[in-house]
């Protein structure tokens, strides 16, 4: 069962991957808007450590292709799930 302080996240993850499968490239600014809403559904764990070198990219590119955010998300998914199993 999903601990209370993942489920926002998770669900967030969630929602942005299934839009993304509708989507070929992502502006950057759309990246960094939902980077940061993940930012603070993962404010207490880990993992939050992993969005600061994709947020840093966000400032030095233009767009960002669907499939490589999916994976990246997938990870970042499967990772929190597994820390509050």
């Amino acid at each position: 069962m999903t601990e209370p302080t993942t489920a926002p996240a998770l669900e967030r993850i969630h929602t942005w991957r299934k839009r993304l499968t509708d989507q070929t490239v992502v502006s950057a600014s759309e990246v960094q808007d939902r980077l940061f809403d993940l930012y603070g559904d993962l404010q207490p764990l880990p993992q939050l450590e992993k969005l600061k070198p994709w947020l840093s990219l966000t400032i030095q590119r233009e767009l960002f292709s669907a499939g490589e955010l999916d994976q990246f998300l997938a990870e970042l998914h499967d990772e929190i799930d597994a820390e509050s199993a």
